[in-house]
């Protein structure tokens, strides 16, 4: 099966606007609609602030890649 790594930022936002600090999520699903699926269901697993009913995890992917360290990197020439 081929995967595709994306990576997804996700702030976590309440009801009023305040906004938490972002974090990061990587999927490897090969269909975009999958992996977007996915990538809601990690933000959830990992913020504790998705136990309340008045936040919700804002989800963008990002144009990064990342090296052999774990560092992310915007793509450029």
């Amino acid at each position: 099966m081929n995967a595709k790594l994306r990576i997804w930022r996700v702030v976590p936002t309440s009801e009023t606007g305040a906004k938490a600090p972002y974090f990061f999520v990587e999927t490897e699903e090969f269909k975009l609609e999958k992996a977007e699926l996915a990538a809601k269901a990690k933000a959830n697993e990992a913020s504790g602030l998705s136990r309340f009913d008045n936040w919700h995890m804002s989800i963008t992917r990002m144009m990064v890649r990342k090296d052999k360290f774990g560092r992310y990197w915007a793509n450029h020439q």
